[in-house]
């Protein structure tokens, strides 16, 4: 075999194996004669070896690769990523028989996943899949997910904790994948307000978006509910983050692929990478107080929004209301100043909103009338975030009445 550099122009073989098992050998060694191809296609291995092979050979058309266990699939996978061509069709295998880690492979962009022992049906029903013509697997591919973005009048207004209800919320009533992405890499609050891990993934993203894939978000995200996926930093303050020009594009391009709805907590401060994120929303949330100071931000970046980004008109939503009674406006006044109708009114309610934890205070305190506003705006924005008013016992002799049925 003739090796050569990943970045010189080599033949594309069809394909390659790394398998350990002396049986898959045996039968990978048999689909690959039966299709005339060489019996050095076929490697002793696994996903470890492959990733060193294709370091200084070509990436085939179609990759079978062994993976060891679910636990130590994340880094290799990630390892392979590095190394092999991102039009390379991968075939995973393994003895791993779980519905939840087939359902993870897919979501990273893995071709299929097949379970050993190996057959030769099952690799010949693979392998017609990979040369289907692309136009009968785009009807399976979903739509691109919905993006909206939060963002204050001006600082300290609550609008990251507007966009970390939102996102529990509708993650946790339409039961749709959901991403919250706190967009200020050196002073986003997200990470903080639910005691979780920052990440060094946002600024990776923003500095290097060529990195960007599934296995990338899938790495640097964190899950703090089953349908809510975050992506918050705390990068230091003295430190230059070099923002790609592309950065929003790919990333954005990645979680809509990925993610149902994509939250967006946008800094009130206009750089050009957060004016690219705050494009790329489909709907913003502006958060303002009942104030003068906040009346005049919240009109000026209305008005930034509609004639310089050509984007729809904000979702007004009036935050801290009752905080100081006698330095607040009027809401009237305050819609005559800003052109435009607030949609809800969330109260100042400290003892709710401030706690540092792992409970998202709109999920922990669904029944509090503080919450009414949250709750409103989500199923404004999202329909199938709304909530259900079913009696529990109802709700259980429903349940067991369908189940009842099926038998």
């Amino acid at each position: 075999m003739v090796m050569s550099n990943p970045g010189q122009s080599a033949a594309k073989p069809p394909f390659l194996a790394f398998v350990g098992e002396g049986a898959d050998i045996a039968t990978l060694k048999s689909f690959a004669g039966s299709r005339q191809w060489p019996d050095d296609c076929i490697h002793h291995g696994n996903i470890g070896t492959a990733s060193q092979y294709l370091k200084s050979n070509p990436s085939p058309a179609l990759l079978l690769i062994e993976i060891p266990s679910a636990e130590e699939a994340p880094p290799l996978l990630d390892q392979l990523a590095n190394v092999c061509d991102p039009d390379t069709k991968v075939i995973t295998v393994g003895r791993v028989n779980e519905y939840s880690f087939y359902c993870w492979l897919m979501d990273l962009g893995i071709f299929s996943y097949l379970l050993m022992p190996l057959s030769e049906a099952a690799l010949e029903s693979a392998y017609q899949k990979s040369i289907a013509p692309p136009s009968s697997q785009a009807k399976q591919e979903k739509p691109p997910g919905g993006a909206i973005a939060v963002i204050g009048a001006r600082g300290g207004v609550g609008a990251s904790t507007v966009a970390l209800s939102l996102a529990g919320i509708i993650a946790d009533l339409s039961k749709k994948q959901v991403a919250l992405v706190d967009v200020d890499p050196q002073e986003g609050s997200i990470a903080l307000a639910l005691d979780i891990e920052p990440s060094r993934g946002l600024r990776e993203a923003l500095e290097k978006p060529d990195r960007i894939d599934s296995l990338f978000i899938e790495r640097v995200m964190t899950k703090p509910l089953k349908n809510l996926s975050v992506l918050s930093a705390e990068e230091a303050l003295q430190d230059r983050i070099n923002v790609h020009d592309n950065a929003a594009d790919t990333l954005m391009k990645e979680l809509r692929g990925k993610f149902d709805v994509t939250v967006l907590d946008i800094p009130r401060r206009m750089n050009p990478f957060a004016r690219a994120f705050l494009k790329q929303a489909d709907q913003v949330v502006l958060v303002a107080e009942l104030t003068l100071p906040s009346l005049r931000d919240a009109l000026r970046l209305s008005d930034m929004m509609c004639e310089t980004l050509k984007m729809k008109p904000p979702v007004i939503v009036a935050s801290r209301v009752g905080c100081a009674p006698k330095q607040e406006m009027q809401p009237g006044d305050f819609e005559k100043g800003v052109n435009a109708k607030i949609m809800h009114r969330v109260p100042f309610a400290p003892d709710l909103f401030m706690p540092v934890g792992s409970d998202i205070p709109a999920l922990k305190y669904r029944d509090h009338a503080g919450m009414k506003p949250l709750y409103a705006l989500a199923s404004q924005l999202v329909p199938g975030a709304k909530q259900k008013t079913v009696a529990a016992a109802g709700k259980g002799m429903a349940l067991f009445a369908k189940f009842k049925k099926r038998t």
